[in-house]
């Protein structure tokens, strides 16, 4: 009996104990480094698997873009991933809509585009038998004399309708031809040019040893091969120096002198830490960043935070920001990765980032209310060590300051996850603008 009271008891407890510990799970995934993403309210449904946290951060509450950039660099990397996009778009389109089956020609005759109307077209399986040609095809067929009229300057291409121009069904595929080049002078032009070749005298045939077809597979592969080899040596060489000035401009060890008002004035309306040196600022690393066609250079400075340059097609600077790393998170676990990058709802790339003061900032790159991935960048570093590689996947956010000028408007929160061959972490910099007159770097 005592056993039956405490049955209850006992399930109760195990049902609590599930409880607790699933409610702990969750918990481990709602914040990674002291951060966790907002919720966006019904407009975004946070998918299950993004709603885990990493390193005490966790996403914020949303309320709609209220910060937008003008920069040169943020439009064009925001018009990078728009054209991503636009990509995936027209691949989805694609997908989805059903192909048009064609049958293939023999003769590997490339669809000209133009085709006789569907109403006329002959059932499958039917033809209209012929004697043998010059051409090995002993059966007329529309399809591809509508081909062969749209590439009537390749050699060869008049035999076919010469072997068949007493076939019933030329005679009733000319038809269809001479209505079509009524509404169309394409057509018409076409067919003038096929009754000239027509006329003239038959030319001896052809033998068909392979000899020359083994000739055209040679030439044309040895065409491809030159090709390849080409691009390859151009993509090294665009590789190897950024484009324009840039590439003698900035170097390892090159002191900038700058005004280190912008700095002062930041201290105390921004997160952004001052550089060491006053005003003379020592680089010790150079930064080559290139996302599809944009790049961006980075300026490393002794003692931590970096100058990060857009360059204009020239090559030439057109904007610069500086930024001072506030945090690093290293997550420790799948789960506190795909708090980050999840591609259905990660941090980085949720419309909102918030600080751990509760502070939040609109995403700048791809700015808008759903999440977007993160922007890829692969970077090269010249170095007083040498040359090294590492892959970002990173969004820029923003907010206004409210500082009076010449305090700075805008602050911006840089979240950039790392991976490089000695490890990988999350990175979090506050920035500000920086005139390019305070900067001198030319």
């Amino acid at each position: 009996m005592a056993a039956r009271r405490r049955s209850p008891l006992l399930c109760f407890a195990l049902a609590l104990a599930v409880f607790s510990g699933a409610a702990a799970a969750a918990w481990a995934q709602a914040s990674s480094g002291g951060y966790s993403r907002p919720s966006l309210g019904a407009e975004v449904r946070r998918p299950p698997v993004s709603s885990g946290g990493s390193g005490g951060y966790a996403r914020p509450s949303f309320g709609g873009g209220g910060f937008s950039s003008n920069s040169a660099g943020d439009r064009a990397l925001s018009r990078r991933s728009s054209s991503d996009a636009l990509s995936d778009y027209r691949a989805q389109q694609r997908a989805a809509e059903a192909p048009a089956v064609r049958r293939p020609s023999p003769w590997g005759v490339p669809d000209s585009g133009y085709a006789p109307p569907v109403e006329t077209r002959r059932p499958p399986g039917y033809g209209w038998p012929s004697g043998p040609s010059r051409s090995g095809i002993s059966v007329w067929d529309a399809a591809a004399a509508w081909a062969l009229l749209n590439a009537l300057t390749a050699p060869n291409r008049t035999g076919y309708f010469q072997d068949h121009r007493n076939d019933p069904g030329y005679q009733q595929w000319r038809q269809e031809a001479e209505r079509a080049a009524q509404r169309d002078p394409t057509v018409a032009a076409n067919l003038q040019n096929l009754d000239a070749q027509l006329a003239k005298p038959a030319q001896p045939a052809v033998s068909h040893d392979g000899s020359g077809l083994v000739w055209v597979v040679v030439l044309a592969g040895g065409a491809l091969l030159v090709g390849l080899w080409l691009m390859r040596r151009r993509s090294e060489r665009a590789a190897a120096a950024p484009p324009g000035a840039a590439a003698g401009r900035f170097r390892v060890g090159m002191v900038i002198p700058a005004d280190p008002t912008p700095f002062l004035l930041a201290a105390g309306t921004t997160k952004v830490h001052a550089p060491e040196g006053g005003s003379m600022f020592n680089v010790e690393a150079v930064g080559t960043l290139r996302g599809g066609p944009v790049m961006l250079q980075r300026l490393y400075l002794a003692g931590g935070g970096f100058f990060q340059l857009h360059l204009g097609a020239d090559g030439s600077p057109d904007e610069c920001r500086y930024f001072s790393q506030i945090d690093e998170v290293v997550p420790a676990t799948a789960d506190e990765w795909r708090f980050w990058l999840d591609p259905a709802g990660g941090t980085i790339g949720w419309p909102v980032f918030q600080t751990k003061d509760g502070k939040s900032y609109d995403r700048i790159w791809n700015a808008g209310t759903v999440p977007v991935a993160p922007i890829a960048f692969d970077e090269t570093i010249e170095s007083t060590t040498g040359t090294s590689r590492r892959s970002h996947q990173a969004m820029l956010y923003g907010a206004r300051t409210g500082a009076a000028p010449p305090g700075p408007q805008s602050e911006y929160v840089l979240v950039d996850a790392v991976e490089e061959p000695s490890g990988a972490s999350v990175g979090i910099h506050a920035g500000i603008d920086v005139n390019l007159a305070a900067v001198p770097l030319t």
